[in-house]
C-alpha cells in the first residue's frame, strides 16, 4: 500500500481512537484500488503481503489498546473459515498466525479456537485424536508457531476441549465396542476401554449413550482411568503454551448439574495445578437460573441470556428499554458473585452455534450494531466477540436448517482476498448477500463498524482492573436510557459512569441522577456524529450512542 495511502489511514484511526470529531469518512479514503499480491505458503517463519497490508507499518504503535491484557476480549475463531495460508481454500493455523497483528490492533486480549483436533466433521466437535491436529489445520509445528506469534504479540490462546463426547471414530470407541460387543471385556476395569463409555445392548446391536447423536458417543466421564487420560492430555496443551480451555456442553456431563458442577471443579484444579494464571470458560447453555451455580465450579461461563435475537443486549435496544437492561444485568452479576465473589462472566452476542447479530436489528442497522458492541464489551468479565462481528459478517440457518450458514469466511477484502476460505461443507447461503466490504476497507473508513469495535475496546483496555469491576445499575428517569458504574473492586473511587441511549433520537437526562457527584466526560461513542455535551446540569446524549463519564476529583 502506498505511503500516503496509509497515513491517511492513521490519521483517521487516532483521530477516531482520541474521540476527534470527524465530519466525512470520504476525505480519508484513498481513490486508488490497491490491488495486493499476496505470497502463500506453508512455511511457519513467514506472513503474507496480503495480511501485513491490512496492518499500520511496525513503527505505530496503538499502546493504549494493547499493553493493559487483563482488562480486554477474547475473540472466537471457527478455524476453517478465518483465513487460508495455503490456497487450499480451507482455514488454518498458518493463516490465523498471520493475522495476529491485525487482532492485536483490534486490540483483543486472546483467542478462542474451535476444535483443531482431527475430526471426520467439519466443524470438529466429534473428536478422534486428542492429541492431534486435523491436517486440514496444519501440524503441531503450525501450532507452536501460532503460540509463539501470539505471545510476541501480547495475545493468550484457549483452545475448545470436547470432554462430553468423542467420535465415533475415536480408537477409544472402536476397541470399547469391540470388547463390549465380544463379551471380552472387565467391568471392573476402568482401563478397558468399553468402560469409558456408557455401552448397551439394543436387540442384536451395540449401541452407546449420545446425546448429540450416535456419532458423538458420550465419555464415561466417571471413569478414573478416563479422566487420567483427560489430566495427560490437559497438560499436552498447556505444555504448547495455551492459557486454559473452552469447555463444550458441560450442562451435559451428567444427568444432574451437580455432576456437572463437581466435575467442572475437579478439571478446573486439574488446569491450575499445571497453569495458575489459567482461564476457562464453560459453555452450559441453560438458564441463567441453573447456570449461576456452575460458578461454583468454574470461574467462566456465557451467559446465554445476553446473547442471540432474544437475548437482553440486542432485545434491549430493539424495545428501546434501558432500564430493562440494566437492571438484568445487575441481577446477572449479583446471583453470580453470590456464589463465586471471583467469576467471570463472559457476555456476547452470538456465536458458532447461532445467527450473526448483524441480522438480528430490522432497521438503524449500523447504528445499533455499533451500540450493542458498546453495551456488551464495556460489561465486566470476559466479553467474547465472534469472527467477522466486527465488519458486520451475515450468516443464518435459514430455511436449510444448517449451522454451516452461520460459520461463513471470515472477508479480508473486497478485491484480491487471496486469504479468503471457500464455504463450510454444506452452506446454502447465498454469498452475494454477504458483506462485501472486509477488514481493509473497515479500517480504512473511520467511522466503520470495525474502528468502533477497535475504539470500544480501546477504552475498555485503559482499565486493567475491569474484568473484575463491581457493577451497579443506576435507574434513570428516562427508560430509554441505561446508565451503570463499573468501579475497580481494590478501589472504590476508580469508577466510570457509562449511560448508553438506546433510542433513535437524542435523550437527556440530569447529571444529578448519576449520583451526588460532579462528573466530566472521559469519552464517547457516537453513532451519527453528533458529540454528547453536559449544560449545566444537563447531559445529553445522541441516538443510539454511549457516554463515559468520571468523577472530576478522580481526574
Amino acid at each position: 500500500m502506498k505511503k500516503q495511502h496509509w497515513q491517511l489511514l492513521l490519521l483517521s484511526s487516532l483521530l477516531l481512537l482520541s474521540g476527534c470529531d470527524l465530519t466525512s469518512s470520504s476525505s480519508a479514503q484513498s481513490t486508488e484500488e490497491s490491488s495486493v499480491e499476496s505470497s502463500k505458503t506453508s512455511s511457519s517463519d513467514t506472513t503474507s503481503e496480503a495480511s501485513t497490508s491490512l496492518l499500520p507499518p511496525e513503527d505505530y504503535e496503538l499502546d493504549e489498546m494493547i499493553t493493559n491484557k487483563d482488562g480486554s476480549v477474547y475473540y472466537e475463531i471457527f478455524v476453517r473459515s478465518f483465513a487460508d495460508s495455503n490456497n487450499d481454500g480451507k482455514g488454518d493455523l498458518q493463516g490465523i498466525a498471520s493475522k495476529i497483528p491485525y487482532l492485536k490492533t483490534l486490540g483483543v486480549k486472546g483467542l478462542w479456537l474451535t476444535p483443531i483436533h482431527p475430526s471426520p466433521s467439519y466443524h470438529g466437535y466429534d473428536v478422534e485424536d486428542y492429541y492431534g491436529i486435523n491436517k486440514d489445520f496444519g501440524t503441531l509445528s503450525d501450532f507452536d508457531h501460532l503460540i509463539t506469534t501470539a505471545n510476541n504479540h501480547n495475545i493468550d490462546i484457549i483452545i475448545d476441549l470436547v470432554l462430553n463426547h468423542s467420535s465415533s471414530t475415536h480408537p477409544w470407541y472402536i476397541e470399547g465396542r469391540n470388547r463390549f460387543r465380544s463379551g471380552n471385556y472387565d467391568a471392573n476395569d476402568p482401563y478397558d476401554k468399553a468402560n469409558w463409555y456408557n455401552f448397551y445392548w439394543s436387540g442384536n446391536n451395540v449401541k452407546a449413550a449420545a446425546v448429540f447423536g450416535d456419532w458423538m458417543p458420550d465419555l464415561n466421564l466417571e471413569n478414573p482411568a478416563l479422566r487420567e487420560e483427560i489430566r495427560a492430555i490437559t497438560h499436552f496443551w498447556l505444555d504448547r503454551g495455551v492459557k486454559g480451555f473452552r469447555l463444550d456442553a458441560t450442562s451435559h456431563f451428567y444427568p444432574t448439574d451437580s455432576g456437572n458442577v463437581q466435575f467442572l471443579e475437579w478439571f478446573t484444579n486439574v488446569v491450575k495445578e499445571k497453569r495458575p494464571d489459567y482461564y476457562n470458560v464453560a459453555e452450559a447453555w441453560i438458564s441463567f437460573s441453573r447456570q449461576k451455580q456452575y460458578y461454583n465450579g468454574i470461574e467462566s461461563l456465557f451467559n446465554f441470556n445476553t446473547a442471540g435475537s432474544g437475548g437482553l443486549f440486542i432485545d434491549s435496544i430493539t424495545k428501546g428499554r434501558g432500564d430493562v437492561l440494566g437492571r438484568d444485568l445487575e441481577n446477572y452479576y449479583a446471583d453470580m458473585r453470590e456464589v463465586n465473589p471471583e467469576g467471570l462472566m463472559s457476555n456476547f452476542l452470538s456465536n458458532h452455534d447461532m445467527d450473526r447479530s448483524s441480522r438480528m436489528f430490522l432497521m438503524d442497522y449500523e447504528e445499533r450494531q455499533k451500540l450493542a458492541a458498546s453495551m456488551y464489551l464495556l460489561t465486566p468479565g470476559v466479553p467474547f466477540m465472534y469472527y467477522g462481528e466486527e465488519i458486520g459478517l451475515k450468516g443464518s440457518r435459514g430455511a436449510a436448517q444448517t449451522d454451516a450458514d452461520r460459520r461463513l469466511p471470515m472477508i479480508w477484502q473486497r478485491v484480491g482476498d487471496e486469504d479468503r476460505t471457500d464455504v463450510p461443507p454444506g452452506t446454502t447461503y447465498n454469498m452475494r448477500e454477504q458483506v462485501q466490504e472486509g477488514v481493509k476497507e473497515g479500517l480504512e473508513t473511520p467511522f466503520s463498524l470495525l474502528n468502533h469495535y477497535r475504539k470500544v475496546i480501546n477504552i475498555r483496555n485503559r482499565y486493567p482492573w475491569f474484568n473484575f469491576a463491581d457493577f451497579t445499575n443506576l435507574p434513570l428517569n428516562s427508560r430509554q436510557l441505561a446508565a451503570f458504574k463499573i468501579n475497580d473492586r481494590d478501589n472504590k473511587n476508580d469508577a466510570l459512569y457509562i449511560v448508553h441511549n438506546l433510542h433513535n433520537d437524542a435523550r437527556s437526562i440530569s447529571v444529578s441522577e448519576l449520583g451526588d457527584i460532579e462528573l466530566y466526560i472521559d469519552d464517547e461513542l457516537f453513532t451519527d456524529g453528533v458529540r454528547a455535551e453536559i449544560v449545566d446540569d444537563t447531559l445529553i446524549i445522541g441516538k443510539y450512542s454511549s457516554v463515559i463519564l468520571k468523577e472530576k476529583t478522580n481526574a
